[in-house]
């Protein structure tokens, strides 16, 4: 199934603006996940989102207070997202806001084990017939760069989850190189894991001080090491999460922290990472 968008059919539901058909190379479970996780909304899709407030959330969905667009033109929303496993679908309703009393229905169909086709329903209050299918297309438009957007994040997830491993190998050591020394920061490869090792400068920090921490977020396995780091912290690109990359410690308010990570020596032989 190609992602395309089909015009509402001349007997559907009156408020029935189109639909939006697309295959994803993902798991059922991958797209639970994505369609409860409300935090990578600003943060993944900044130019829908500009920032969330949840109400509250659980196994059955979530709901929300969103705004888009800023100063006099942000728009401020609510939204609920409820999840109905038993149907495969998930169902999301604009209570206020501009576009209040909108539905938007999708539903999975398992292809095989890691490939899903949706079928993503507009419902649209209020619309005249002949602008259904300019409303319909731009719904369609919206949802077609949302889930280009998430596609990586959740194919991202699930290809850690596969090369996620239990142990660590304590007598390993790795050596790196006066090129690899070079080329900071470098990702390099442990007991199967990847980690980033970069020097820290500036106030606060030794001379050239080594650190060493995790390219995947403990939240969900988002990619940190597809952001720089900047005084001594690094951030999730996915949900916002910020650590202190010499402590672990998460500073912008989530109880989770990095990992263990392998330790820099330095001696006459050289720069090598051992687990300590």
């Amino acid at each position: 199934m190609k992602h395309e968008f089909v015009p509402a059919a001349c007997n559907s539901r009156l408020d029935h603006v189109g639909s939006y058909r697309r295959r994803l190379p993902v798991s059922l479970d991958r797209m639970y996940e994505n369609a409860l996780d409300w935090e990578h909304l600003p943060h993944l899709h900044s130019s829908s989102f500009g920032s969330i407030d949840c109400v509250s959330a659980g196994g059955w969905g979530w709901q929300a207070t969103v705004s888009s667009g800023s100063g006099d033109d942000e728009i401020v929303s609510e939204l609920e997202l409820r999840l109905d496993r038993d149907a495969r679908r998930w169902i999301t309703r604009n209570l206020s806001g501009p576009n209040a009393g909108a539905e938007i229905w999708t539903h999975v169909f398992v292809v095989a084990d890691r490939v899903l086709d949706i079928v993503v329903d507009f419902f649209v209050p209020n619309v005249p017939a002949e602008a259904r299918e300019k409303v319909g297309r731009a719904y369609a438009k919206a949802y077609e760069v949302l889930y280009d957007e998430d596609v990586d994040m959740m194919t991202g997830r699930q290809n850690q989850l596969d090369l996620r491993l239990d142990g660590v190998d304590e007598s390993e050591v790795l050596k790196l190189s006066p090129q690899t020394q070079g080329s900071l920061p470098v990702s390099v490869t442990m007991s199967g894991r990847r980690f980033v090792v970069d020097r820290l400068e500036g106030e606060g920090s030794k001379d050239n001080e080594w650190v060493v921490y995790p390219a995947q977020c403990p939240h969900q396995l988002g990619p940190l090491d597809e952001t720089p780091m900047q005084e001594g912290t690094v951030r999730c690109p996915w949900h916002g999460y910020v650590f202190d990359v010499r402590t672990g410690e998460c500073v912008s308010g989530s109880h989770c922290r990095l990992g263990r990570v392998p330790r820099v020596l330095e001696s006459e032989e050289g720069v090598e990472l051992r687990w300590l």
